[in-house]
């Protein structure tokens, strides 16, 4: 839970940042247990003891259906102690690291991610697509582009949506429109002994207004819920699973 991320509708203060590391001159970035120093027209309001999160600007994200602007992903990159302030400065020892800190990153007070528990029925492949609040996934952490169950992502609706921690989406992927070629079969191009009917063309007629259920695909369970956007953890993968996959809440 403490790596998972965020999208943020709006950009976080540069308030206080990584200055520099314990060994200057040696390595670029901190793991837990070493000492960093924090540097940011914040410092002087940090308490000695205090837990903070350090987080690190990724980019701009963008919905893929309607390619209008979200957020800013930010990646989780782990936890710090303060262990002492000044009036410019403050130090702070590493306690968790996702992957390595570096000089940049930002630091924003630390607040506890509860674990959250599903012990619902997963999803089958015949199992209907309930009508409710739909969305799409948008990102995956890490910008990963194949998922599966074990992975986070992100999704558009939140809070102001009725969504919240422990709320189970089914993902799911639209039937694909109808394709004439997949009536074709081998040889259908010889010369024939008889003349074809016409059913054949009513038949595609029929086939270009068909009706078919959606692809099931797995189900999402929301582990935090921001006002416009939460981070789910796929919890049942039925199939691979890409960013652009409906979800909806059941």
């Amino acid at each position: 839970m403490a790596c998972v991320g965020s999208i943020q509708e709006q950009r976080v203060p540069v308030d206080v940042y990584i200055a520099g590391v314990e060994s200057e001159g040696v390595t670029t970035f901190a793991t837990p247990g070493e000492i960093l120093y924090l540097n940011g027209s914040g410092v002087s309001f940090l308490k000695p003891g205090s837990t903070q999160r350090v987080i690190r600007p990724e980019g701009k994200v963008r919905d893929g259906r309607t390619d209008a602007a979200v957020g800013i992903y930010y990646k989780d990159i782990g936890t710090i102690r303060i262990e002492s302030v000044d009036q410019e400065s403050a130090t702070a020892r590493v306690l968790l690291s996702c992957e390595g800190m570096l000089k940049g990153d930002l630091v924003i007070p630390g607040a506890p991610k509860s674990a959250v528990e599903f012990n619902g029925e997963l999803s089958r492949d015949v199992t209907p697509v309930p009508r409710g609040l739909s969305s799409s996934i948008l990102l995956a952490r890490d910008d990963a582009r194949q998922l599966a169950a074990g992975h986070f992502c992100f999704i558009p609706v939140g809070t102001r949506d009725g969504v919240k921690p422990g709320d189970r989406f089914t993902i799911f992927r639209p039937a694909p429109s109808f394709n004439p070629r997949d009536m074709a079969t081998a040889g259908s191009g010889a010369d024939l002994s008889y003349s074809r009917t016409r059913d054949r063309f009513h038949m595609e007629s029929r086939l270009h207004a068909r009706t078919i259920p959606p692809r099931v695909l797995g189900d999402i369970v929301i582990v935090e819920a921001g006002e416009g956007i939460s981070a789910g953890k796929i919890i049942n993968s039925l199939s691979e699973i890409v960013p652009g996959d409906r979800v909806v809440k059941r």
